[in-house]
């Protein structure tokens, strides 16, 4: 076993054991791999940024997960393309939901769609903002400037005066919260 792979499987067993530092070490060694490999699928440095801090966020919470037939970094990868095909999925989805629409009727029609879809399309914006309205206050704010105002974590960051890793966090928990109210009946 080379050095770094003993030293990788010091670090892991470590950081099973919910040592910080250890896992710190360990993710610092594919996090700039991880946003160069996450670039090209979100086609933007401030999202790809975002999803490398989700990422180590899922990575830290699943852990106990890992199995070591495969390599950490094969696994740490597969956590950061596999959010990043879903952000896309859900960009198109909250893109098209999250936009401000026109209280008249008929307002929202565009070349293409039908009365019934915009109709459709109408109600699915009206039951994500009543979801984000019950949200807690810091949420519904973080969501409203990322997907409304269209806000990096950066720029969010600024303007409350934090770290664009806790805007992140609190970002990844208002998601977390919104499927949940989403999916509830």
């Amino acid at each position: 076993m080379s050095d770094s792979a003993s030293s990788e499987a010091v670090l892991l067993t470590r950081a099973r054991n919910r040592d910080q530092e250890a896992f710190g070490t360990l993710v610092s060694r594919y996090e700039t791999t991880l946003l160069n490999v996450l670039m090209p699928i979100v086609g933007e440095r401030e999202r790809a940024r975002d999803l490398v801090q989700e990422t180590i966020l899922r990575a830290y919470e699943n852990l106990h997960t890992y199995i070591d037939t495969h390599r950490f970094s094969t696994w740490f990868f597969r956590i950061g393309v596999n959010l990043a095909i879903s952000l896309k999925r859900r960009m198109r989805v909250e893109g098209r939901i999250l936009e401000e629409q026109a209280n008249e009727p008929g307002a929202g029609l565009e070349p293409g769609h039908s009365p019934l879809e915009t109709l459709a399309r109408e109600e699915e914006a009206r039951t994500v903002r009543l979801a984000v309205g019950r949200l807690p206050e810091r949420y519904a704010n973080v969501v409203r400037m990322r997907y409304v105002e269209g806000l990096s974590c950066q720029e969010i960051a600024q303007k409350l005066d934090t770290t664009p890793n806790t805007v992140s966090l609190v970002l990844f928990r208002a998601k977390q919260r919104l499927r949940e109210e989403l999916s509830s009946p």
